[in-house]
C-alpha cells in the first residue's frame, strides 16, 4: 500500500499543478482585457461658486482644517432644489439652477459596497469620515451617486469649485449606477475627484494623481508633489490655496488634503476574515465545481482578501463579494484559508478550512456544490468513491443555475466592459467631445490576480503542497 501511495503522489501533484496553471493562464488575460475595454468618459471642469454666495472666510483667516470632514455618499436618490442660496447638503439645495431635479438611486449590488470601499481607500491617509447614511446634523459634503445625468455625452461627474472650502455643505455629483459599464474603482475615482473639487482642488497634469483630468488607469492617489495645474476651459481659480504649498506654480494634492483635514490617526485594529464555503471537513464528489467564499470586515475599510490553497496564493480580490471559482479539482485532501488586509495594512489570516475531493471511480458528472443550499451538515460523500453523493454538494453557477463539473472548465468570469458612448448628447459649456477640460477614465490596476510564476513552478514540481492522495 505504501508503494502504491508513493506512485500516486507525482501524478496527482502534476494534475493539481496543471489545473492551477489553467486557472492562472485563463485569468490573467481577463484582467488585461478588462482594462482595455473600459469605455471612455469625462469628468467636467468644476464650476466656480456664483458671485455673492461666498462667505467672508479668507486664506489668512483659515485654520489648517476644512469646514467639514464628513463625506456623505448618497446612493439612495434625492430631489435637489434651487432657491438662489448657496449649497446646503442638509436641505438638498444646490446653488446651480440646472442641478435642480429628481435623481434616481444608484441601485443595489456588490458594486455599491465596492465603490464605497475604494473611496475610503482614496482618503485613508486623511482624517475624514465617509458614510452612506445621511448625518443627522453638522456640516457635510454630499456626493450624489446616480444614473440621472443632465449632461449625457459621457460626462461622469461635476462639482462646485470651493476655494479654501468657504462653503461647508457642498453637493457634488457622480453619474454612475450599479449596472453601468464602469468598474467600482473608476466610479470611486469620480466620487473622490468631485469631492476634492468641493475643497478647492483642481485638475493636474499627472496620470497617477486622482485630480488628473485624463486618467490613464493604475491606482491614482493624492500625490505629495507639486504638479502642473490643468485649468481646462475655465482656467485656474484657486491660486491662493495652491500657492501655500507650491508657490503658485502647481498643486500638491496630498499637502492640501493634509492642510484641510489633517492626517488620519493610526489604525491599530486588524480586519476580520473567515472562509464561509466550503465548511470544515466538507466532502465533494470527483471533479467538483464550486467557489471559495469569504467574508471580511474592518472598522475603516478592507483593501483586499487573498485566497490560499495548500499554501499557494490563487487570487487577490480587491473588493466584495470575495470569491474564487475552483473547478475540476483533482481527488485529495485540501486546506484553504484567506488573508484580509485593511486600508492601514493591518493583516489577518482566517482559520484554515479542510475539505476532501473524492476519487475518480464512477464519478457523478452532474454533481455540483451549492454554498447557499440548506442541507444536512452531517451528510458526506462515500469515501470509497463508488457513486455516493454529497447532499452538501451543489454550487450556483453564473446566472443562478448549476453546471456539471469537468476538468477543463475554468469557471472564471472576465467581467469585461462594453465600449462606446451615446452620440448626439450635448456636453456642458466648455466640455468638448474631444476631452478638452475633462477626464478620460480607466480602471485601477496593480493588484495580483493569481499565484506568482515561482509558486506555479512549485506546484508543477509537486512542492509545497500538503495533500494526501486517496487510495
Amino acid at each position: 500500500m505504501l508503494m502504491q501511495r508513493k506512485d500516486l503522489v507525482a501524478p496527482l501533484y502534476l494534475a493539481l499543478g496543471t489545473w492551477l496553471f489553467g486557472q492562472v493562464a485563463w485569468a490573467a488575460p481577463a484582467s488585461e482585457a478588462s482594462q482595455q475595454l473600459v469605455p471612455y468618459g469625462v469628468r467636467a471642469d468644476p464650476r466656480p461658486v456664483p458671485p455673492g454666495l461666498l462667505t467672508s472666510k479668507l486664506p489668512d483667516e483659515v485654520p489648517a482644517s476644512a469646514m467639514s470632514n464628513v463625506f456623505y455618499l448618497n446612493y439612495d436618490g434625492v430631489t435637489i432644489k434651487f432657491t438662489g442660496q448657496e449649497d446646503d447638503s442638509s436641505q438638498n439645495i444646490s446653488q446651480f439652477p440646472d442641478f435642480a431635479m429628481a435623481y434616481q438611486p444608484y441601485g443595489q449590488g456588490a458594486k455599491r459596497a465596492a465603490s464605497m470601499q475604494a473611496v475610503k481607500a482614496d482618503w485613508a491617509k486623511y482624517k475624514v469620515v465617509i458614510t452612506d447614511a445621511r448625518p443627522n446634523s453638522g456640516n457635510y459634503t454630499m456626493c450624489v451617486n446616480t444614473p440621472t445625468n443632465p449632461f449625457g455625452g459621457g460626462v461622469l461627474g461635476i462639482a462646485p469649485l470651493d476655494c479654501e472650502d468657504q462653503q461647508g455643505r457642498n453637493i457634488v455629483f457622480a453619474y454612475h449606477d450599479a449596472n453601468d459599464q464602469f468598474p467600482a474603482a473608476t466610479q470611486a475615482t469620480t466620487m473622490s475627484q468631485e469631492i476634492a473639487h468641493a475643497y478647492g482642488m483642481e485638475h493636474v497634469s499627472e496620470p497617477n494623481d486622482i485630480m488628473n483630468p485624463y486618467n490613464a488607469g493604475g491606482d491614482p492617489a493624492f500625490l505629495d508633489k507639486c504638479l502642473a495645474l490643468d485649468g481646462g476651459g475655465g482656467g485656474i481659480l484657486c491660486n491662493g490655496q495652491h500657492s501655500m504649498f507650491c508657490g503658485g506654480n502647481g498643486q500638491n494634492s496630498h499637502a492640501e488634503a493634509v492642510w484641510l483635514f489633517g492626517l488620519a490617526e493610526p489604525d491599530p485594529t486588524p480586519p476580520t476574515v473567515a472562509i464561509t464555503f466550503p465548511t470544515e471537513g466538507q466532502m465533494f464528489p470527483a471533479l467538483p465545481k464550486f467557489s471559495l467564499l469569504a467574508e471580511a470586515n474592518d472598522n475603516v475599510g478592507v483593501a483586499s482578501v487573498e485566497f490560499f490553497l495548500d499554501g499557494m496564493s490563487i487570487k487577490v480580490d480587491p473588493s466584495a463579494p470575495y470569491d474564487q471559482p475552483l473547478n475540476g479539482v483533482p481527488a485529495g485532501d485540501y486546506t484553504v484559508w484567506a488573508v484580509a488586509t485593511d486600508t492601514s495594512q493591518n493583516v489577518t489570516k482566517s482559520t484554515e478550512v479542510h475539505f476532501t475531493v473524492g476519487g475518480n471511480d464512477n464519478p457523478d458528472p452532474t454533481a455540483t456544490t451549492d454554498p447557499t443550499a440548506t442541507t444536512d451538515p452531517t451528510a458526506t460523500t462515500d469515501p470509497s468513491g463508488t457513486g455516493g453523493s454529497d447532499s452538501n454538494s451543489s454550487t450556483p453557477t453564473e446566472g443562478g443555475g448549476s453546471a456539471s463539473a469537468s476538468a477543463g472548465d475554468s469557471g472564471l468570469d472576465t467581467g469585461g466592459f462594453e465600449s462606446g458612448l451615446e452620440s448626439g448628447q450635448a456636453l456642458p459649456p466648455g466640455y468638448g467631445q474631444d476631452g478638452e477640460g475633462a477626464c478620460s477614465v480607466a480602471p485601477r490596476s496593480g493588484l495580483r490576480t493569481g499565484p506568482t510564476a515561482s509558486l506555479l513552478m512549485l506546484a508543477l514540481a509537486g512542492l509545497g503542497l500538503r495533500r494526501r492522495a486517496r487510495d
